[in-house]
This record gives C-alpha cells, structure tokens and sequence, in this order.
C-alpha cells in the first residue's frame, strides 16, 4: 500500500495529480534510508530550509517582515527549483510564453514563496522541525517526510519531493498534511491563465506579495 501511495506521489510531479497520505505512512514510511550527510543532499536541502525558517521564526516581530525576508528569500531561491514547478504548475501554457515571461514568472514565483514564508512563520513559539526519513521514489526523484511541530503539541507532517538537477538537489512540491502544494498552484495558474492571461496572473501573484508585506509584522 505505501509503495503504491509514492507512486501516486511521483506521479503527482510528472502529471500534477493529488497525492493522498495517511499520517502513519507519512511520519514512518518502510523501507526509508538513511539521511544522507553529503552536503548537497535531500536532507540537507531540508535541513537548509528548516534553518532558514527557525531563524526568521526567533527574529520574529523584532525584524519585521522585511528582516524574515531577507533572511528566507536567498535560501528558498536555493532550495527550490523554480523553472521546474514554474513549467509543472502552468502545464502547456509554459511552452507558450516568451523567454522573458518566462523568467519574470520564475521570478515571481520565488518571491511569492519567501513572501508567504515571512508572513507566516512570524513567531518563535518553540516550534521545532524534524526531518523524519528519506526515500528514494525513481532515480533522481527523493521524497523527505518530515514534520513540524507546534508548542501545543500539534504535529503538521511534510513530504518534500526533490529532483536532481545539474548537480543539484531542487524541491519542486510539497505536500503539506496530504495537500499537494503544487496541484493547487496548476489548478488555480492555468485557470487563470486560460480565463484572463499571462499578465493577470503575473498581477495577481504580485499582490498577494504586497498583501503579505502589507498585513504582516
């Protein structure tokens, strides 16, 4: 059952489908491997995120929104494959925008991320994140189960799923308590690009930039 549930997770990157997890598969997948300890690894990509996120998370009100930024941005630049998730999400629409749509949209997309990372993980409340196993899901595609867990106790459980690209390891999903980050980025960008274009798009993700600067501390 587990090994047909990463299935259908790997094939959420290739063709965009929902994957669906039950938490004891995701906190405790058979059959995982050990971390990796190179430093351009999976996990270490994780690690580097997570970091990233536990900083921002201490800085808190004291920073502002701006100094989480500044802090989140150039490590999710670096962890995530943006041209990958940017061609994934916007389907066949991708191969029809220009080389320069195509950059800004790649653009777009990274601030969007280290936007949404600020805004949200705004507090230390002695929250903690652990990276469960590793798992290799086809040659050059890892899953990493994960968790993150609250003060109060309450645990969220994360799969990252990364491929290697020129060397390098990129996440290009995340599936965050089963819901696939990237299948609601591909239903939400190609409606919108089918009803109203590239440009509206592009105008919408930027605004929900601003709102997130705007509304957080």
């Amino acid at each position: 059952m587990l090994r047909k549930r990463l299935a259908v997770l790997l094939a959420g990157v290739v063709a965009v489908a929902a994957p669906v997890f039950s938490a004891a598969a995701v906190v405790a997948p058979a059959a995982s491997t050990a971390r990796a300890t190179a430093a351009d690894s999976p996990a270490a990509t994780i690690d580097a995120l997570d970091a990233a996120l536990l900083k921002a998370m201490q800085g808190g009100s004291r920073i502002g929104y701006s100094g989480r930024y500044r802090i989140v941005a150039p490590v999710v630049q670096r962890v995530f494959d943006y041209s990958r998730i940017a061609s994934l999400t916007l389907g066949s629409y991708w191969g029809k925008l220009s080389p320069g749509q195509q950059k800004e949209f790649v653009g777009v997309l990274a601030d969007y991320t280290a936007a949404t990372y600020a805004a949200r993980f705004d507090s230390d409340s002695g929250a903690r994140f652990a990276i469960v196993s590793t798992q290799t899901l086809h040659p050059g595609t890892e899953g990493v189960f994960s968790t993150f867990t609250e003060r109060n106790g309450k645990v969220h459980r994360f799969v990252y799923l990364l491929q290697k690209q020129d060397g390098r390891w990129g996440i290009v999903n995340v599936v965050a308590d089963g819901v696939s980050d990237l299948s609601l980025k591909r239903a939400e960008y190609t409606e919108t690009m089918k009803n109203k274009g590239f440009s509206a798009l592009v105008a919408h993700l930027r605004k929900q930039i601003a709102g997130y600067a705007k509304g957080a501390h």
